[in-house]
């Protein structure tokens, strides 16, 4: 599969590294395949690059690296919809936006991703954390790398 990407060019995908989204992303239900990208210039950041429309790339985060206490709790019927095993490697991402503060993330949403069915899904936590939290002006690199990217958030 051949995609023109307003983020990376021309991308030359195999069908085997895309992830499915059944339910698609909050906003953008109707995009289902997606490929999840490295960001050479900055290993924290991954992009999250619709398969059917090159103008729609999410950047990502392990919220982790920057919240060591992060811990989301998930609806089973979300797991289940991931097929999720015992024994699954299960990614959990987050998506960065810009907004007055500078970088935020969106630590109430998270984006599941299963590594070995190659299947994803966006979900609301069951507890209540915040939507547009801050990730420090401390990482001025990370900011440089991708604030030219992103649409402001409102």
């Amino acid at each position: 599969m051949r995609i023109q990407t307003q983020r990376f060019g021309t991308l030359v995908l195999d069908q085997e590294q895309l992830f499915l989204f059944p339910q698609g992303l909050f906003g953008m239900e109707s995009l289902r395949d997606w490929a999840l990208l490295p960001d050479f210039e900055n290993p924290s950041v991954a992009w999250l690059q619709s398969a059917s429309r090159g103008d729609r790339a999410l950047p990502l985060i392990s919220p982790r690296a920057f919240f060591p206490d992060y811990r989301v709790q998930v609806p089973n019927r979300d797991l289940t919809s991931l097929h999720v095993k015992p024994d699954a490697e299960i990614y959990v991402l987050t998506t960065l936006s810009a907004d007055s503060r500078g970088l935020v993330t969106n630590l109430r949403a998270p984006i599941l991703i299963n590594l070995g069915r190659r299947l994803g899904c966006q979900v609301v936590s069951e507890t209540d954390l915040p939507i547009r939290q801050p990730i420090g002006h401390s990482e001025a690199d990370l900011q440089s790398t991708i604030l030219s990217a992103l649409p402001k958030a409102a």
